[in-house]
């Protein structure tokens, strides 16, 4: 084990995949639907620092999205966290989507990296992973996002 954490998950969500493409393309909305994030600050140029509440206390990692395209996103940490991270949104049908969230990351440093290993940084980020996408679901099927 080395103290990274990863997530590899699906959810489907009865909404307009453009809907919630367009949504989730705007990091900034981040802070609404990931578990975890207490506040996101844009710092220009698609750079961001985030406010994240982790096993090891609260981390503010600065993330730069990398590629925005039709139905993705993806962003790589530069600082305090090493890792990456991506959502896609794939039609299925009109009004129905699955969005994959893939994502892994560690925090910077060998004492940060073993604490988060022995607080359980890898199960801690799959049960955030899924709470995040139940919450994303939640709001695009009520049309909360609009």
């Amino acid at each position: 084990m080395s103290g990274r954490a990863s997530v590899d998950i699906r959810q489907r969500i009865r909404a307009p995949a453009a809907g919630v493409a367009s949504y989730i393309s705007d990091f900034r909305n981040a802070r609404n639907w990931m578990v975890g994030i207490e506040q996101i600050e844009d710092l220009g140029g698609d750079a961001y620092r985030l406010h994240l509440e982790s096993p090891v206390g609260l981390l503010k990692p600065e993330a730069r999205v990398v590629e925005r395209s039709e139905g993705r996103i993806r962003w790589v940490y530069t600082s305090t966290v090493e890792g990456e991270g991506a959502v896609e949104v794939s039609p299925e049908g009109e009004s129905c989507c699955t969005v994959h969230y893939t994502g892994s990351f560690a925090p910077g440093g060998a004492i940060l990296r073993r604490a988060a290993r022995l607080a359980g940084m890898e199960r801690f980020a799959r049960r955030n992973g899924e709470r995040s996408l139940m919450r994303l679901k939640a709001l695009m099927e009520a049309g909360r996002y609009r």
